[in-house]
């Protein structure tokens, strides 16, 4: 059998349609061959390309017209991940202006219609998709209430730029403010506003967001985040949560503070609390898991024996 003609490096590293390759004087019937598969109707990659439905949307979304990544696939472009229980792993979500003349109309891809403003759209990896805080505002149709407020803590949070290579939040509390006010029609939009109320700065884990909306909704004062020892010292332990008028501070500790070196570090940290007065309450993924019902009930006696 005839050995096939190579394909450029351009075409190697993209999507492609027949057009494409007319336009370089290749056979249509190019695209038959082993080292093609086809994405979409009509539309092709080189194996040379990785199979991921991410870098499927990528490789879309470059050769569609008019249309942007959206939904749980820009959330997954920007490395979050979706609850597990939402499936969305191979789900490819695409978006077009509503008044866009070209509807997509492709089994594998989710299409959506919006009135997008330009402040909603960034360019990452070479490909137009919505921005972080238009992509919680569009996802709200789909979580929980308790979910957004998650998600809203954790695009607002200060990254730790030695462990994650940033500085900036994902978004700002404005930010998503005039997202959500500005967006109108959109599916869920009230629940993202009741959640947006809810959403603070200085949680560092859904798990940390979630013990603090219990306590709330189990009547217990709304506990500050990020809680300093000594607020006068540049360089002072820090409890994830807590009431520093009653010198109560809480911990949630997830799977890493159990390794050996992070367990010796926790230890010095709670004790230099301890040794100051406090009180240090510690919960993990068993508390989580039964619904954080006992944490509440401990720091309820806690609250009681600071006010007695």
């Amino acid at each position: 059998m005839r050995r096939p003609r190579e394909l450029p490096d351009d075409l190697r590293q993209r999507a492609f349609t027949r057009a494409d390759l007319r336009a370089l004087d290749l056979a249509e019937d190019r695209v038959q061959r082993r080292d093609i598969r086809t994405v979409s109707h009509g539309v092709f990659l080189s194996e040379a390309v990785g199979g991921d439905s991410l870098e499927t949307a990528v490789q879309l979304a470059q050769v569609l017209p008019d249309c942007w990544i959206s939904h749980f696939t820009a959330a997954r472009l920007y490395g979050w991940d979706p609850p597990r229980w939402m499936g969305e792993g191979d789900t490819i979500h695409l978006s077009q202006a509503r008044e866009s003349r070209r509807r997509i109309r492709r089994p594998e891809v989710t299409s959506h219609r919006q009135t997008i403003h330009r402040d909603d759209l960034r360019t990452l990896n070479g490909v137009r998709l919505t921005s972080p805080a238009r992509t919680w505002v569009d996802l709200a149709c789909s979580l929980s209430e308790m979910e957004l407020v998650c998600f809203g803590d954790h695009l607002v949070r200060t990254p730790y730029f030695g462990f994650e290579g940033r500085s900036e939040p994902y978004a700002r509390l404005g930010e998503l403010l005039e997202t959500v006010t500005r967006v109108t029609g959109v599916p869920g939009r009230r629940r993202a506003l009741a959640a947006l109320e809810r959403v603070r700065v200085g949680a560092d884990s859904g798990a940390e967001t979630r013990l603090r909306l219990v306590f709330v909704d189990g009547g217990l004062p709304e506990p500050a985040l990020q809680v300093p020892l000594h607020p006068e010292e540049r360089r002072t332990r820090y409890a994830d949560l807590g009431y520093p008028a009653l010198k109560i501070a809480i911990q949630y500790e997830g799977p890493s503070h159990f390794t050996p070196d992070r367990a010796k570090a926790d230890h010095r940290r709670d004790n230099e609390f301890l040794a100051a007065g406090w009180i240090v309450l510690r919960f993990n993924e068993r508390d989580h898991a039964e619904g954080f019902r006992s944490a509440v009930r401990q720091v309820r006696e806690a609250i009681a024996r600071r006010q007695s």
